[in-house]
């Protein structure tokens, strides 16, 4: 059971993703808000320090593929995106504590990194032309307060569903 529910949640996530960026931006105060949900990135760093990394690997190269075919410009954005984000969570729980509070933050962090490194590679390959300032205000913030409240809701649900299924 524990070697199907893990992919299937990876895929309801996805799609979830996607309902969910079928309404960007937001328009507020004569300025498009670009709120980006990255629960399928955060559901794969929770399955790296919870359960199995190897499993989160797989599941990255997988999901990352889906995502570069369904959404993606650039082939391999996603793909490479989840996995050094995968690979960098493992090393970095090898150090830290698993606590929530830090949990949370590494989070949060690695949305931000990844958002970055989308940014930078649409930059350089010029399919944007916003500046660094533009992408803070209008993307990146936005997106982690977004995230923070999925964090916030979906963390403990995702926890309890991982523990229920993989006994």
């Amino acid at each position: 059971m524990q070697v199907m529910i893990y992919p299937v949640i990876a895929i309801l996530l996805l799609l979830l993703n996607n309902l969910i960026t079928t309404y960007v931006p937001l328009r507020i105060f004569q300025t498009d808000l670009y709120f980006i949900p990255h629960l399928l990135l955060i559901y794969l760093l929770i399955l790296t320090v919870y359960k199995n990394p190897k499993i989160a690997l797989i599941l990255s190269i997988l999901t990352g593929i889906l995502c570069d075919v369904y959404l993606g410009n650039i082939y391999g954005l996603y793909t490479f995106g989840f996995i050094i984000s995968v690979l960098l969570m493992d090393q970095l729980f090898k150090v830290f504590y698993k606590d929530i509070k830090m949990m949370i933050v590494l989070l949060l962090f690695f949305v931000m990194l990844f958002e970055h490194f989308m940014f930078i590679i649409m930059k350089i390959l010029g399919f944007i032309s916003i500046g660094y300032f533009t992408f803070i205000l209008t993307h990146l913030v936005p997106t982690l307060l977004l995230n923070f409240l999925f964090i916030v809701i979906v963390f403990p649900l995702l926890l309890k569903l991982l523990d229920k299924y993989s006994n």
